[in-house]
């Protein structure tokens, strides 16, 4: 595991810092193979970023944006992950993105793995994938006690996306999510977080302290990580 973290005196020089490093990743990647990949993580942290992704002149039509998990909901619905991504970053110049959602017909997450992981497989490893963090410790859906868990973080398991059931988890108990391998595979991951009871869980992550996701996460040998956090 590689490990490179980056403190910010506040969340506005964080975005700022952040999104300036995104640009001149996702540019240098083009330039050097003619085309990105990067996953999106939901819920309401990231949306300074993407407002300012969305701004860049970047190569927008050499860049395939995907999700790290989503609520199994309609993508029309705002709790979906993908409304999310659309509403706040493919517009402006980013609106030229190619979008692949997780999002099948099936009644339940678990049913459409098979579908999602063949519409990824093109993107895998992926060049870059943003990861928000919980206050339990959670990185994309990977969230401890759900149903599905210990498949989905199992170091065995070799598909891109599991399905998992989190009963009282916001907007949809229902998701589907990154395994462990296919984020820690990832030719960079950026694991964005706010606040010192995060830090305190990413603190004790890297002592290799408690059960959580981003422990793991941390402990992957493969993973090459930097790690985004203001107060």
């Amino acid at each position: 595991m590689s490990l490179a973290e980056h403190n910010f005196p506040d969340r506005r020089r964080l975005f700022t810092g952040l999104a300036a490093e995104l640009g001149e990743m996702l540019g240098e990647i083009v330039r050097k193979r003619r085309k990105a990949s990067i996953a999106m993580p939901g819920g309401t942290t990231p949306g300074p970023l993407f407002e300012s992704l969305s701004h860049m002149p970047l190569p927008w039509s050499k860049i395939s944006v995907t999700l790290t998990d989503e609520r199994w909901v309609s993508p029309e619905d705002p709790a979906s992950n993908e409304w999310l991504v659309r509403d706040q970053l493919l517009k402006r110049r980013a609106a030229d993105a190619t979008f692949i959602g997780f999002k099948t017909n099936h009644a339940k997450a678990t049913g459409g793995v098979t579908v999602t992981d063949r519409r990824l497989a093109p993107l895998m490893p992926l060049d870059i994938c943003v990861l928000g963090m919980g206050p339990d410790g959670h990185i994309a859906s990977l969230i401890p006690g759900a149903e599905g868990y210990d498949a989905a973080v199992a170091e065995s398991n070799k598909r891109s996306t599991a399905g998992l059931v989190s009963l009282g988890a916001a907007g949809s108990p229902d998701r589907m999510s990154l395994t462990l391998n296919a984020i820690a595979s990832s030719k960079r991951i950026i694991l964005l977080f706010m606040g010192q009871e995060k830090m305190n869980i990413f603190t004790d992550a890297k002592q290799g302290k408690g059960v959580t996701p981003v422990k793991d996460l941390l402990a992957h040998k493969k993973a090459v990580i930097d790690a985004y956090w203001a107060p």
